[in-house]
């Protein structure tokens, strides 16, 4: 009776010790890759001043939008916990570029064309605070302050690839948002936990 206890809890521990692998796996690509994301769609327009820009959610990494003739620029301001902050308009139909502006509207970052013609990047660290993002057609306001902005315009959609910082705390809930959704690793521990505890109730019941 107590060899085949012992081979029980040899084989428990073996579990365990796989179990633990696991979440070790997880917990380094939770940290590699972001636990949310989420996609932004324009509304309406999104303005060119602070306000009436339109304001995204800190998890954001894809804004779908478009200018037209009598709108020729977008802005979007959004909250940023530090880090590296990365944004492209790889995907869109018409010859970009993108600035980044500090809360007040100063112009931080500015990239017409990046590694081909039409798409614009950006590629810098950032402290936490608010910001604007920027987008427009060339050559609307080459360069400067977001307040240069002019109204006259084109046709054509955009799309914005950005990086969301690792820094910002996972929101509890997202309405009205395309949200992609991966567990975190306090849901992973309780899922293990719950299942070591099944387990270790299979086996008393073996051993009784």
């Amino acid at each position: 009776m107590t060899y085949y206890f012992n081979e029980d809890m040899m084989r428990l521990i073996s579990v365990c010790g796989k179990f633990c692998k696991t979440l070790v796996l997880a917990g380094v690509l939770m940290a590699a890759h972001p636990v949310y994301a989420s996609v932004y769609h324009e509304v309406d327009d999104a303005g060119t001043t602070p306000g009436t820009a339109a304001y995204i959610s800190w998890d954001t990494t894809t804004i779908f939008g478009a200018i037209h003739d009598d709108d020729g620029a977008d802005v979007y301001g959004f909250e940023w916990g530090g880090g590296f902050f990365f944004a492209d308009t790889f995907g869109s139909d018409f010859d970009t570029m993108l600035s980044l502006f500090n809360e007040a509207g100063k112009l931080l970052a500015f990239n017409d064309d990046f590694d081909q013609p039409l798409f614009s990047q950006l590629s810098l660290e950032l402290d936490p605070g608010n910001y604007f993002l920027g987008i427009t057609y060339y050559d609307n306001n080459y360069g400067g302050n977001m307040r240069y902005y002019v109204e006259e315009g084109i046709e054509g959609s955009y799309q914005i690839q950005k990086s969301i910082s690792q820094l910002m705390p996972a929101p509890l809930l997202i309405v009205g948002e395309d949200v992609a959704n991966v567990p975190e690793p306090a849901t992973l521990a309780l899922v293990a936990i719950g299942v070591l505890g099944v387990l270790l109730n299979r086996r008393r019941k073996h051993a009784l």
